[in-house]
């Protein structure tokens, strides 16, 4: 294993048990088998838990934003993000049929409007764009697994990369988020990559090492403005390396101008990705040719526009891309004043909640996880100083990351603080560092199987997972379900009520709801202001973030009412008991007991029949009633009135099973 440049003690040569306790000697390579494997887990569970579901409320803008880029090399609709992840996802349209985004949507596309435009290209996304893609972002996890690997090896030794690993392999929000069309996990990876590569150039640099800095440091803030962050860790890792002369090589002046040197690269090759993002479309404009440019746009670009042109020299172009700028501009004015309207623990509001993340933090990793990083952390102090620059690099990014979120606005779900994960896992990776007792294995070995448990036994509806803390994932949502209930549930809703014939109901869609159920062909109205009976289901993020105070009087009786079913823990269905149950597909059975019983009048020989079907189908409400009415008719009433009884409990709303219970209870 090798040591922190810092480190004045030697690696360590045992594992700390006694000789008698020795673990038997493995394969050289099984370090990296295991870790092929774990990384192979991830991919395969975060992909069956989108396969089948709708858009997320995200996706769709983000393919439309990729997917118009790509068909006309301009990048209007990217002004919101970078758009680097969203050309990323938007590829496999190369090799599908998909319409042209100005031609279906050309006022959408006149006004750079990319919250309109995805409408008219939707079901080409939902049928042939969103599996692929997300297969595409599914890839990102396998670097990122890697650099978790290749970083803990060279922080702990290649057999003790297991830990952070794991704790990254049955990571719920990572699951959730890793496949979904997103700049989330792009912004994770390629941040994680920036800092990684950026150590290594630290401890032994050369212009190779440098080169990957410069790629990674490039491509993290043209996938997302949040790698913004990465300027303060630079700044104060590279201060840091000033003041070591064990790095950087000896001679304070000589280190500053090195520093100097790769800041000045990194800054470069930074405005060159970015520009190379954007197709070099707008770049080296002055502040005038921002005010021209924007009047035909959005307010927001128009208002941006004129705030830049306040403060900028007009004579100076400006060498980044137009809409980069500008969206950079409206970015830092949401987190910074404007917030977003979300929930939290019973509010809603624009944001503005300073324990926001850490309460989150708290209900939304599985108690193990959050176990083993309180243990790393308090064993990763006791290693101060000797082992002070390491730590500098794993516990600064995290805490930047979560001071920033938790001092702004934009306050719409955990994933806003994920690039802060992999670091908070290699922190937990240091209960390894100097080999463990066989007790304290077992332990860390008895908590990362329950990890593994709490986090696949909610699969496939990881965004929902709560921590028992929280509720878990049946009264998390009271906590908070911005950034939870993503609309994702509609493909399993639209299957519900298809299984039971239904063709509308009262619905509050959040997300492409609507679009997606109508689709279906089912048809839906708003919900009513009062119980009247009739079937709604409702997002609960709609429910518990009303748009107004009306919304929020007239869905009250849904908030104090609990719902009779849940769909994916994100949809709340409201009198679903009403609804028929849906049928099995084996009715052979059925059908010969119910000729015998109707055409030929002899319901005795109907009354095994149907006792057989429902041995191999026991929730046939159907079943259940005609085998009740065939033991009425054959004066076997005390044997009717349980099937009777299962009926209504299959389907509340059978309301012919009640009279002839009555009738069955009056003869008795």
């Amino acid at each position: 294993m090798s040591t922190h440049p810092l480190s004045t003690q030697p690696a360590p040569t045992h594992s700390g048990l006694a000789p008698s306790l020795r673990l038997p000697r493995l394969p050289a390579r099984w370090p990296a088998m295991l870790a092929a494997l774990l990384i192979s887990l991830f991919m395969v569970a975060a992909a069956l838990s989108v396969w089948g579901a709708s858009s997320s409320w995200d996706e769709p803008f983000h393919l439309t934003a990729g997917l118009a880029q790509l068909q006309t090399g301009s990048p209007r609709l990217n002004a919101d993000h970078p758009p680097l992840a969203r050309i990323y996802a938007a590829l496999p349209s190369w090799f599908l049929d998909i319409p042209e985004v100005a031609q279906q949507a050309p006022e959408a596309w006149t006004r750079a409007d990319v919250f309109s435009a995805p409408i008219g290209i939707f079901g080409a996304i939902e049928d042939r764009l969103l599996w692929p893609s997300r297969l595409l972002m599914l890839l990102q996890s396998v670097l990122l697994g890697w650099l978790l690997y290749s970083w803990a090896s060279h922080l702990y030794g290649a057999e003790r990369t297991w830990l952070p690993l794991a704790l990254f392999t049955f990571c719920p929000l990572m699951l959730a988020l890793a496949p979904l069309v997103t700049t989330d996990m792009a912004a994770t990876t390629l941040m994680f990559a920036a800092i990684y590569s950026w150590w290594r150039y630290l401890r032994e640099p050369c212009p190779a090492r440098l080169f990957w800095v410069c790629l990674a440091v490039a491509a993290a803030f043209a996938a997302k403005h949040s790698a913004l962050l990465l300027g303060p860790v630079f700044l104060i890792t590279g201060l840091a390396a000033i003041a070591t002369p064990q790095l950087l090589g000896p001679g304070a002046w000589r280190r500053l101008r090195l520093l100097a040197s790769s800041y000045l690269w990194i800054g470069l090759a930074t405005v060159i990705g970015i520009d190379l993002a954007y197709f070099f479309d707008g770049v080296g404009l002055l502040p005038a040719d921002y005010l021209l440019r924007a009047q035909d746009l959005a307010p927001s670009f128009q208002a941006n526009a004129e705030r830049l042109a306040a403060v900028w020299p007009g004579w100076l172009p400006i060498p980044l891309p137009y809409t980069y700028v500008l969206g950079l501009m409206d970015v830092l004015g949401y987190v910074g004043q404007q917030g977003h309207w979300t929930n939290f623990l019973g509010e809603a509001g624009y944001g503005g909640w300073p324990n926001y993340f850490l309460m989150l933090m708290l209900v939304k990793l599985p108690i193990p996880t959050l176990i083993l990083i309180i243990w790393g952390i308090s064993r990763a102090l006791s290693r101060l100083p000797e082992d002070r620059w390491n730590l500098l690099f794993l516990a600064l990014p995290p805490l930047l990351i979560i001071l920033v979120a938790s001092l702004g606005k934009m306050q719409i779900g955990i994933r806003h603080i994920l690039p802060a994960l992999p670091f908070l896992f290699l922190l937990a990776g240091y209960l390894l560092a100097d080999g463990m007792r066989l007790r304290a294995r077992i332990l860390v070995g008895a908590l990362l199987l329950i990890n593994a448990g709490s986090c696949l036994a909610i699969h496939p509806h990881y965004l929902m997972y709560f921590n028992f803390l929280g509720g878990g994932p049946e009264r998390g949502w009271r906590i908070s379900a911005n950034g939870d209930d993503w609309g994702q549930g509609d493909a399993d809703l639209v299957r519900w009520l298809q299984a039971r014939e239904y063709s509308s109901l009262a619905y509050l869609p959040d997300g492409w709801g609507g679009m997606v159920l109508s689709r279906a062909g089912i048809r839906f109205g708003a919900p009513p202001c009062e119980d009247t009976g009739e079937l709604v289901a409702v997002h609960v993020n709609r429910l518990m973030s009303p748009m107004s105070l009306e919304e929020a009087r007239c869905h009250t009786w849904m908030r104090w009412r609990q719902p009779d079913r849940k769909i994916g823990y994100g949809i709340f269905l409201y009198n679903s008991r009403n609804v028929r149950p849906a049928r099995p597909a084996d009715l052979a059975l059925f059908t010969q007991a119910l000729a015998l019983q109707l055409n030929e009048r002899n319901p005795l020989a109907a009354i095994p029949i149907y006792r057989e079907h429902l041995a191999r189908e026991p929730d046939d409400y159907q079943a259940h009633f005609n085998l009740g009415i065939a033991l009425k008719d054959t004066g076997q009433c005390a044997l009717a009135i349980p099937e009777f009884e299962r009926t209504l409990a299959l389907w509340p709303g059978y309301s012919e099973a009640n009279i002839h219970l009555d009738a069955c209870r009056r003869a008795e």
